[in-house]
């Protein structure tokens, strides 16, 4: 029995000793050097459409131990503008090698076709008096890379209440995930509602035209219809207030009017904003 304790250490330090020269040799062969990413240019252009798989058509990635791995790369982030003006962010990608290296790089990104997000209108902004419509509903927003972002529009400011007829504004804003902020101010009309009064349907509620455009209150009537839905003919509204100046930018209203009888008048307003 006084030798089997000698044994039990001998054993002890031979599989010690062995564990650690497999260790180091495991350790000596593992690869730690990360790969290497190469955009060929630090700008590129791109839609704002942009497929990942075109956004990396330019980046190759290689290992030392594992070659090419372009196959593997992948487009980790895009971030905020960096540079609104020139619609330019940073793209970042990244890749891993087979021992779980990770290698990162960074380069800028240039939208060619890009536009600010654009509010629009799900009806003209002219509410009946004592009418609980939140104009949030009305309110909503489209972007050329996020789409839809009415859920991200938040109204800043209403200074009307519906208890009384009048004038009043709303100010929207909405915000994109590249930093891009727009805001609308527009005019709000709150009217009686008369239920006999004819019906103006516009082709849009909200419009956007160029500073310097020409702009035809009547084209954007698309048709003129009695309460009981006989039609009238177009030339029968009129244009009863238009605030639009072309030549500055900013959110104006055309008021349009119509009259079927005597006291059964309809009033209704297009939103129009003038940009560069």
């Amino acid at each position: 029995m006084r030798f089997i304790k000698p044994i039990v250490i001998i054993v002890f330090i031979a599989g010690t000793a062995l564990f650690v020269f497999k260790w180091a040799s495991f350790k000596g062969s593992l690869d730690t050097t990360p790969p290497v990413i190469d955009m060929g240019s630090k700008m590129i252009t791109a839609d704002v459409n942009a497929t990942d798989r075109e956004l990396l058509k330019s980046v190759h990635a290689s290992d030392n131990k594992g070659g090419d791995l372009t196959a593997g790369l992948v487009v980790e982030s895009i971030s905020k503008f960096t540079d609104k003006k020139n619609h330019i962010c940073n793209v970042t990608y990244a890749v891993e090698d087979s021992d779980h290296n990770v290698a990162k790089a960074t380069g800028r990104l240039k939208y060619r076709n890009y536009t600010s997000p654009k509010f629009f209108l799900r009806k003209p902004l002219r509410i009946d008096t004592g009418s609980d419509e939140n104009i949030r509903d009305i309110i909503g927003a489209t972007d050329c890379i996020d789409g839809d972002i009415s859920r991200k529009v938040k109204i800043l400011s209403s200074e009307f209440s519906t208890l009384s007829t009048g004038d009043s504004t709303v100010t929207a804003q909405v915000t994109n995930k590249l930093g891009d902020t727009v805001t609308l101010k527009a005019h709000v009309l709150i009217q009686d509602t008369n239920y006999k009064a004819p019906v103006i349907n516009l082709k849009e509620n909200l419009v956007y035209i160029k500073k310097g455009s020409s702009f035809k209150e009547k084209e954007y009537i698309d048709s003129v219809e009695t309460s009981k839905g006989k039609e009238l003919p177009k030339n029968k509204v009129k244009v009863r207030n238009s605030t639009v100046n072309t030549h500055k930018d900013g959110c104006y209203y055309v008021e349009y009017v119509v009259n079927e009888e005597k006291l059964n008048e309809s009033v209704t307003i297009l939103t129009v904003v003038v940009e560069d």
